[in-house]
């Protein structure tokens, strides 16, 4: 029987960086430069699974002559990613906090979030990392390049007996300085 390669399973790993560094290819064991998101990764990931949303608004023309529409026009697009990140050690909660710096004070020994965010947002670049989902061949890999996001998401943490506590962490893409969105990448071989 023949493998079904072109229907792709597996979770997506998240990496961030600052703005302008650069993507490593998508066959790079490591991505240089990036800090993963959640102290273990996609094991710090609820297993609702990480989300692409692809998002836009049409504008449509009907003409006095027809009932039908004759042509579309795209106002907006919008793309985010979304995952529920369950590790709450301040180094990654910070990245749901708008990157608040993590403050230490040794009696007792403590990590402290200031949640004044400020009126300014930080921005990052955003790599997704799919090891061994490409739908090229087994074992490809697959990555989403995001040069610019900002995390959007409004934050509830639930404490509730027996459940873990997560922060649903949303990434709005931004353009970068030069125009660009990003980039879907598929390993072929």
């Amino acid at each position: 029987m023949a493998e079904c390669l072109e229907i792709v399973t597996g979770p997506l790993e998240l990496w961030r960086a600052a703005v302008g560094t650069a993507m490593p290819a998508v066959d790079d064991d490591a991505a240089t430069g990036f800090t993963k998101i959640g102290t273990r990764g996609d094991e710090n990931y609820h297993e609702d699974g990480v989300t692409i949303q692809m998002d836009q608004t049409l504008e449509f023309f009907r003409s006095l002559g027809s009932a039908h529409r004759i042509c579309a026009f795209r106002t907006e697009q919008d793309i985010s990613v979304t995952v529920t990140l369950v590790d709450m050690t301040a180094a990654e909660l910070r990245v749901g906090f708008d990157l608040l710096a993590v403050t230490t004070d040794t009696t007792p020994d403590i990590n402290i979030l200031d949640l004044d965010f400020g009126l300014s947002v930080s921005d990052f670049a955003l790599l997704v990392r799919g090891t061994g989902n490409s739908p090229a061949f087994a074992g490809a890999n697959m990555h989403y390049e995001r040069n610019r996001v900002v995390e959007m998401g409004s934050h509830a943490l639930s404490f509730v007996k027996g459940e873990p506590v997560g922060v649903e962490l949303e990434f709005a893409l931004l353009l970068d300085d030069s125009g660009n969105v990003g980039r879907l990448v598929l390993e072929t071989s």
